[in-house]
């Protein structure tokens, strides 16, 4: 969250460039205070940083919240939302967001137990055909269990929807902050094919999470499903302690 670990995240991304075409990244930071780099254990330029590490890429950052770091509200100028690095010989065709929550729509009582969230899309050429991106971080909660509900029912509906509405290949990627057997998971695996699932992944959640090892450690947040129609050669999920989250790999053609 906001690259807080830096330097192992770095190798990682410049090892990985090489072989791969796409970066998928949320809870990205940027700012346009340039005296500082960290802010409540948030490297507020991480998206600059990113961009650095990845020279050959083009990205597309879709802003979710303003003005709060990791810790809260400041007092400066901070986005923070997805990113998508795309390797400049792929070309993007259009990029965008959707809203699934916000404070202000929110009827909600308890809508401050609630982040802001959205989720960023990319559609691109690749090859002869054009694949739509989905670049998700879902609902939290908090205090959050990752148990359905129906703010996330209705947030997997959306996404679902909008991805069915597409004419060309879908990726949909990301933190969706729930468990693998709840409805809001369930619901799209009558219409594109759940890798976590296909692949046997026994977690997406690395050994620097706060709660690893504990009696409250949850093993699942994060997601991969395609369309039925794309060739997966090969995905995986890395033990590397580069985020509480583990990297999604995938390999397609």
């Amino acid at each position: 969250m906001g690259g807080q670990v830096y330097e192992p995240l770095v190798k990682f991304i410049r090892e990985q460039s090489e072989s791969t075409d796409i970066f998928c990244f949320q809870e990205v930071f940027r700012s346009s205070r340039k005296d500082i780099e960290i802010s409540g254990k948030t490297r507020i330029h991480i998206l600059d940083e990113l961009a650095t590490a990845l020279p050959d890429f083009n990205y597309v950052f879709h802003r979710v919240l303003s003005g709060e770091d990791n810790s809260g509200p400041v007092d400066f100028e901070i986005e923070t939302g997805q990113a998508e690095f795309i390797k400049k010989s792929i070309s993007i065709i259009s990029s965008g967001e959707v809203s699934l929550h916000s404070y202000q729509n929110c009827t909600l009582p308890h809508k401050h137990e609630f982040s802001p969230n959205n989720f960023g899309y990319s559609r691109i050429s690749y090859g002869n055909s054009i694949i739509t991106v989905i670049n998700i971080h879902a609902l939290t909660y908090n205090p959050d269990n990752k148990l359905g509900t129906p703010e996330r029912l209705e947030q997997s509906r959306l996404i679902k929807e909008f991805a069915l509405n597409e004419k060309g290949s879908v990726i949909i990627c990301g933190d969706f902050n729930v468990l693998p057997n709840t409805q809001s998971i369930i619901m799209f695996e009558d219409s594109f094919v759940n890798l976590i699932k296909k692949y046997d992944i026994s977690t997406t959640r690395s050994k620097i999470s706060p709660w690893y090892g504990t009696a409250g450690e949850i093993k699942f947040s994060d997601y991969a499903f395609v369309s039925p129609n794309m060739e997966i050669t090969d995905f995986k999920v890395p033990d590397v302690e580069i985020s509480d989250h583990l990297p999604l790999i995938m390999e397609f053609r």
